[in-house]
């Protein structure tokens, strides 16, 4: 079970897999260690305790995951569908080379997709720059 401090410690959910943080001042949450199919419910658990903040923006630190899988890549997504059912935006501020790999062959906008747009201003962005010939 992850709790939450208001330091940036770490606080060790299962010393040999994952290490997961969370800084309540800063809503920041930090991730250590495996993200895989046995501790991603983990990260979960910890985004889901930045809701009970009124912080609109948080972001995740990844820089000390020394593996990550799939299912890791899916906490990852999962947890950027949180903030955004929360009202809240999810920012990754840092990342190992395992977590920036799965990010780079998915693609950015997969797991962190960018906030929605209006239709108005979809439109207008289409249409910008745009010629028509008769």
């Amino acid at each position: 079970m992850v709790t939450p401090s208001s330091s940036t410690g770490t606080q060790p959910v299962n010393p040999s897999s994952i290490a997961v943080s969370v800084d309540l001042p800063h809503a920041r949450v930090r991730v250590a260690g495996e993200l895989d199919r046995d501790s991603a419910h983990h990260l979960l658990e910890a985004v889901e305790i930045l809701a009970t903040r009124p912080s609109r923006q948080w972001s995740l630190d990844a820089a000390d995951v020394t593996f990550c899988d799939a299912s890791g890549l899916r906490a990852l997504t999962s947890a950027h569908a949180i903030a955004a059912s929360h009202g809240r935006s999810l920012r990754l501020v840092r990342r190992s080379r395992p977590v920036a790999r799965l990010v780079s062959l998915l693609g950015e906008d997969e797991v962190f997709p960018p906030a929605p747009t209006s239709d108005r201003s979809r439109s207008a962005r289409a249409l910008c720059g745009a010629t028509r010939t008769a």
